[in-house]
């Protein structure tokens, strides 16, 4: 008897755990790139390799000290990133926006450190701050699909960016005058410390009219 309910417990744990497995639903898909999405991402991408093609120009103002054109640069042709980065993470897959997010951040970080560089007109510091930001802009293009990827640089490079740079050298910065020097000379005094014979007619003339009325 005891056997009998020992072998009837193993077929009873047996037909349940049969049940468990053919009562869970179906297995759901892990998510994956779409033509649609692929064909969405493609644009986003695009713009962002374009400001890449031109990360040189950036470059090349840096070893020259053109401190005006850097500020320049990261304020007009790179000046819309922010926007374009947060675009792009919002569109990766849920498994790769986090990563995609935390190096858009990293990229941005470095816009505004290069930025402060160029204010203390500081090589060093924007040299350091110019290879971090490539790096972390190719890493951020490398979590994108290859195929969107690679249509974006076929896009990139038949397309140039609006955004042309105007300013080659910069302007002498202008020496602005100190309060005291911009005390104005009364019109009426000349430069013997007299009284102005013909802004003394003038009020002579608006006095007899004065007195007319």
């Amino acid at each position: 008897m005891r056997r009998y309910k020992a072998v009837v417990g193993v077929l009873l744990a047996a037909i349940a755990t049969f049940l468990v497995s053919c009562g869970g639903g179906p297995q759901a898909e892990a998510p994956t790139y779409t033509p649609e999405k692929i064909a969405q991402l493609t644009n986003y991408v695009s713009r962002l390799e374009a400001s890449r093609n031109r990360f040189p120009e950036l470059l090349n103002y840096i070893e020259k000290d053109n401190w005006v054109n850097v500020d320049n640069f990261t304020h007009g042709p790179l000046g819309q990133l922010r926007a374009e980065l947060l675009r792009l993470s919002n569109q990766l897959l849920p498994v790769d926006q986090p990563k995609a997010k935390a190096l858009s951040e990293e990229i941005l970080g470095h816009l505004q450190n290069l930025d402060e560089a160029s204010q203390d007109r500081n090589y060093g510091e924007a040299a350091t701050q110019y290879r971090e930001l490539v790096g972390d802009f190719e890493a951020l293009l490398s979590i994108v699909p290859e195929g969107a990827r690679q249509q974006a640089i076929e896009k990139a490079a038949e397309t140039s960016n609006v955004y042309e740079m105007t300013t080659t050298i910069p302007e002498p910065q202008a020496i602005r005058a100190e309060p005291e020097d911009m005390v104005r000379t009364p019109v009426m005094i000349d430069e013997g410390g007299n009284v102005n014979e013909a802004v003394d007619a003038e009020f002579d003339a608006l006095d007899g009219i004065i007195g007319d009325d």
